[in-house]
């Protein structure tokens, strides 16, 4: 797995009794539009807890750009460059669309405490760039009119789009999107993944991404890596985990087969 952006190498994770991840081997490389999926209880959004410290491994190791991350902490996983959204959305509903954006950047901020008190000149242009830089990000994922607007007004599909341009305010090389998709209609989710191309080709950040909406990840994601009980138990293009007898028999049954691929991941 040398050369990956993120390498994960036996990674475990016991809950008591309960072994919720399995010696997961997993890499993404540098430019990758993945997806993690199987189904509920599979283990899939406790391997993001675990790449993003959120809670500690049993055993196993995961290496960011080389560096192991460990016992560290979320915030400094995130300064690092790994950045994610979550199933359960997590905004701050009394704040502005933009404002939950601008707490994007808090962990970016040069400025120190001192000179935001006294506002001072470099914290006023730092200031500047980032309310710049966060109505940016709006337009990016289409909530450009939205600034002023409470987050708490926004419908859920929307709240979603809001989760993620607060993840790329932290300036991502890796975003992880837990179930991005989830209540949004056939065109939000066109959008989408229309979004999460972008990402990818035009600002050069890797994705690694849960869904459980077939038709979105089967022709968005270039490679799967599909988890049963905590255990991997097919990896490969979309078109071959589609067909493969163990996920078809573990995961949705004949709902794989008709989320019918849409060109490209032959």
């Amino acid at each position: 797995m040398s050369g990956a952006l993120l390498e994960i190498e036996g990674l475990s994770c016991r809950f008591g009794g309960l072994l919720a991840l399995d010696s997961l081997d997993l890499a993404v490389e540098p430019g990758a539009l993945a997806g993690l999926i199987g189904p509920n209880g599979a283990g899939k959004t406790t391997c993001f807890n675990l790449i993003t410290g959120r809670v500690r491994p049993s055993g196993g190791n995961v290496r960011f750009q080389g560096r192991p991350l460990a016992g560290l902490r979320p915030s400094r996983v995130n300064r690092l460059g790994v950045a994610r959204t979550f199933q359960n959305i997590r905004l701050f509903d009394d704040l502005t669309v933009l404002e939950n954006v601008l707490v994007g950047f808090h962990g970016r901020l040069k400025a120190n405490f001192l000179s935001a008190i006294l506002r001072l000149p470099a914290y006023a242009r730092e200031d500047r760039r980032m309310h710049d830089r966060g109505l940016e990000l709006l337009d990016l994922v289409g909530l450009g009119r939205l600034g002023q607007e409470r987050a708490s007004n926004l419908a859920y599909g929307q709240q979603r789009l809001l989760e993620i341009a607060r993840a790329l305010a932290t300036g991502p090389r890796l975003l992880l999107l837990d179930e991005p998709a989830a209540g949004m209609n056939p065109n939000e989710t066109a959008a989408l993944a229309r979004l999460v191309r972008r990402l990818r080709d035009d600002m050069g950040i890797s994705v690694l991404l849960i869904e459980h909406d077939m038709h979105f990840v089967m022709n968005l994601c270039e490679s799967l890596t599909v988890l049963d009980h905590g255990r991997v138990i097919a990896r490969g293009a979309p078109r071959e985990v589609q067909s493969d007898p163990a996920v078809i028999e573990a995961y949705l049954g004949a709902g794989l087969e008709t989320a019918p691929l849409e060109g490209g991941h032959a």
